[in-house]
């Protein structure tokens, strides 16, 4: 009885780091495509190049996070994003650097996906390699690692519809500014 109660304690230990360490990068994401947003936004040229370079500034942060997350996927996207940025917060014009913050703005969205499809494939790595399967417990055991990626692709999902509705509201505000 204690065996079991110990092993699903290390369980939800091992599960919440797995989930907690990628916290950090997909923060500092997160942070870098509000900045985006805010600079694809901008009317004025300056606050163009203050947001990029406030993205870049997350973007660079979450370069630096990224050894402890282990997402090696989540590199190419950083590092595009950073040139990007680079270029976007320096640009010649508005148009330019309107330009390459969209261009930053989707590699920081590929980053964020690659950080769910990382973190979600982790957690079921650890589920299959710390429960133990024991012969009377099996379809139990089956239905519950089933039932937690359900909940971890939830998570997954929310996180991406949180941006489509952001994004759709953009959308729809510059349509109605638009047409006026």
């Amino acid at each position: 009885m204690t065996t079991k109660y110990l092993l699903s304690f290390t369980l939800i230990l091992t599960t919440l780091w797995a989930s907690a360490k990628c916290d950090n990068t997909y923060t500092s994401a997160s942070y870098a495509l509000n900045h985006t947003k805010k600079s694809i936004s901008a009317k004025n040229f300056d606050h163009q190049k203050y947001y990029a370079y406030k993205a870049l500034e997350a973007l660079e942060k979450a370069k630096r996070l990224i050894e402890t997350c282990g997402c090696d996927k989540a590199e190419d996207p950083i590092l595009d994003g950073i040139e990007h940025l680079q270029k976007a917060s320096d640009p010649k014009d508005f148009e330019m650097g309107r330009y390459y913050t969209k261009k930053a703005f989707d590699d920081i969205q590929d980053l964020i996906n690659q950080l769910d499809i990382f973190t979600q494939d982790d957690l079921n790595a650890i589920d299959n390699s710390v429960v133990p399967m024991q012969t009377e417990n099996v379809d139990k055991k089956l239905l519950q690692k089933e039932l937690s990626q359900i909940k971890n692709q939830q998570l997954i999902l929310a996180r991406k519809l949180e941006i489509l509705e952001k994004r759709k509201k953009e959308i729809e505000e510059k349509l109605i500014n638009s047409s006026y």
